[in-house]
């Protein structure tokens, strides 16, 4: 059987959203205008057998603090009835090339440290793994007094299949993220996220 690698469309919703819940244990509310929006937006990839998506790879834009794109790898997910037939790495390399016709400064991913497979994927494609192990923290919002001085860190909206969120980035103190909590929670957003160096001689 072939397999067919494209880009999703609206339509393609729930058949995403059953596969991310089954493969990855991710929530994608197939009837939100978010995600139809980001389906719509030519970023992510889906691999097809016979109509039926067996895999699909999501990818997202932010910005850098001079503004330069950068292009995040994020959700991939096979079937497993589908895996072993090099349908992941078929995915990354639409992904990749999709990046590369933005010119972005950077391409870059986010993987479990045990997800040792995803982490020879990417490997293969041309990544790099950082010298430093990363832990990711997150929070929900909640109601706090703003604080917009004395602080650093960059905030950073993300849109993603499933969640709708601020990125902290730089400098982070209590400041910031009471600044995250409160713009998230004025703007309908679920998830405050940090990406820190487990060596705090890292941090910025």
């Amino acid at each position: 059987m072939k397999v067919m690698i494209g880009r999703a469309t609206p339509e393609d919703a729930l058949a995403i959203a059953s596969l991310a819940a089954d493969a990855l244990a991710e929530r994608i509310n197939a009837d939100s205008p978010r995600v139809r929006k980001i389906l719509n937006e030519g970023l992510t990839f889906v691999a097809r057998i016979d109509e039926s998506i067996v895999g699909f790879a999501s990818n997202f834009f932010t910005f850098d603090q001079e503004g330069r794109r950068r292009f995040e790898l994020d959700l991939l997910a096979v079937a497993p009835g589908a895996q072993g037939r090099g349908i992941g790495g078929r995915l990354v390399e639409a992904s990749l090339a999709a990046a590369r016709d933005s010119k972005p400064v950077l391409i870059r991913t986010l993987v479990r440290s045990e997800n040792w497979s995803m982490q020879r994927l990417c490997r293969r494609h041309g990544f790099t793994l950082s010298p430093c192990e990363y832990h990711l923290f997150v929070s929900v919002p909640r109601p706090v007094a703003r604080q917009t001085q004395g602080h650093q860190a960059r905030l950073i909206p993300v849109e993603t299949l499933n969640y709708s969120g601020i990125w902290l980035e730089g400098a982070l103190s209590q400041e910031a993220l009471d600044d995250a909590l409160w713009t998230a929670s004025q703007s309908d957003r679920s998830v405050i996220g940090a990406v820190i160096p487990s060596d705090a001689s890292h941090a910025h």
